[in-house]
């Protein structure tokens, strides 16, 4: 796919954000199809055959190929982001939602246990204070 095609500059951030977004939602797929981790809070049920997480994921790797010519193609722009910034938005997001998840601030979903919330904030803080030690 060598002929280049010039878009208005619309249109074109148009489709680069739509490249973007799609081939991000295809890196996460691959990487559940590939490495399918449990966590303490999630379960990744394996509900599909070995056959079709194959298939999926040689069509995934067919389908971001064909992005790479669609963006040389049609000249659009990457995403470029600082690692640090990255994990700066990401470590204070996980402090939000910690934050919010203090007895303090859970009101809205009814009154606390009194005997149970000094311990509660006290595992939650700890949280808080581990997640803040990543740079």
């Amino acid at each position: 796919m060598s002929r280049k095609i010039h878009l208005s500059e619309n249109h074109t951030r148009s489709l680069s954000s739509s490249l973007i977004v799609v081939e991000k939602s295809l890196l996460e797929l691959e990487n559940m199809l590939i490495k399918q981790n449990n966590s303490c809070c999630n379960v990744l049920m394996k509900d599909v055959d070995d056959k079709t997480i194959e298939t999926n994921i040689s069509v995934i790797q067919e389908a971001r190929s064909f992005i790479c010519e669609l963006a040389e193609k049609y000249g659009t722009s990457k995403d470029k982001s600082s690692l640090q910034r990255v994990i700066n938005a990401k470590r204070a997001k996980i402090w939000e939602i910690l934050s919010e998840t203090l007895s303090r601030n859970m009101r809205g979903y009814g009154t606390f246990p009194k005997k149970h919330a000094e311990e509660f904030d006290t595992d939650i803080t700890k949280l808080i204070e581990i997640t803040n030690r990543i740079k």
